[in-house]
């Protein structure tokens, strides 16, 4: 039981709330606050009490969908902490396309020794 809390905890902390969706049933279900910048859905998350694992579910950028199933909290924070880093990205980039908004940013100049190789 301590590993569906221990979900449930993640789930709460990277912006999912729980639904109402299965009574008294073996998993627990939670829907994403924000939706994705590209497709405009939410993810979901079902959290099993019988196989103790979390499963999200999300649509990709050609419209399917598809999950990830997590049997570690470890493993779901790591990965939700990975795509959490790349939705904020990509809301930034839709952010920041609109007509109008366009902004010119400092380039980053890296020196390099030219006549050195690597052998």
């Amino acid at each position: 039981m301590e590993i569906i809390q221990a979900f449930q905890v993640a789930a709460c902390r990277y912006g999912f709330i729980e639904l109402d969706e299965c009574g008294d049933g073996t998993v627990v279900w939670f829907k994403k606050t924000t939706a994705d910048a590209a497709t405009r859905t939410h993810q979901r998350m079902c959290i099993d009490r019988l196989t103790n694992s979390a499963t999200v579910h999300w649509t990709n950028v050609r419209g399917k969908v598809d999950s990830k199933t997590f049997r570690s909290v470890t493993m779901l924070q790591e990965w939700l902490g990975i795509t959490t880093l790349v939705e904020k990205l990509d809301n930034v980039a839709a952010e920041s396309c609109t007509p109008g908004s366009l902004q010119s940013v400092p380039v980053l100049s890296i020196p390099v020794d030219v006549g050195k190789c690597a052998s």
